[in-house]
């Protein structure tokens, strides 16, 4: 992706010349790698979350904070999966081609695809949680520290 996005920038600068196909398929590929990548994060535990409650509550109320949390945040997916369908198939025209003469619907599917995938990692977390809940299954490992930048 980087090269064909430095290709097509040269060229187009020093050339004035560009591959037409170039700039719609990097821009597909940015909204794929980026939904694939914010569904494998998730199910890694490395989105964007809340970490300064760790701090703050004892774990044994963290623990009931992280189902709720997870919780929300499948819902909140779901819903979000639900109106990317409905952007699908309402606002994108069924015959609607775009880039190769591909209907343009295929591009834009990674968006519920992707939000499904997400909501249902974190409902499997909130099963995960009430299982080590039910079992009382303390975690073995210590928690991260906060990531930084340096």
């Amino acid at each position: 992706m980087v090269v064909l996005a430095f290709l097509q920038v040269l060229l187009r600068n020093l050339f004035s010349y560009g591959f037409l196909w170039a700039d719609p398929l990097l821009r597909y590929m940015v909204m794929w790698v980026g939904f694939l990548g914010a569904v494998i994060a998730t199910r890694e535990g490395k989105h964007f979350g809340v970490d300064f409650l760790n701090r703050y509550f004892p774990p044994r109320i963290l623990k009931g904070v992280k189902i709720f949390i997870d919780l929300f945040a499948a819902i909140v997916s779901f819903l979000l999966m639900k109106a990317a369908f409905q952007f699908l198939f309402e606002a994108i025209g069924a015959d609607e081609k775009d880039l190769f003469d591909l209907p343009k619907r295929i591009y834009f599917a990674i968006i519920p695809i992707g939000f499904g995938l997400i909501g249902l990692q974190f409902f499997f977390n909130v099963i995960n949680h009430l299982r080590n809940l039910i079992y009382k299954k303390e975690s073995q490992q210590k928690p991260e520290p906060p990531h930084t930048f340096f």
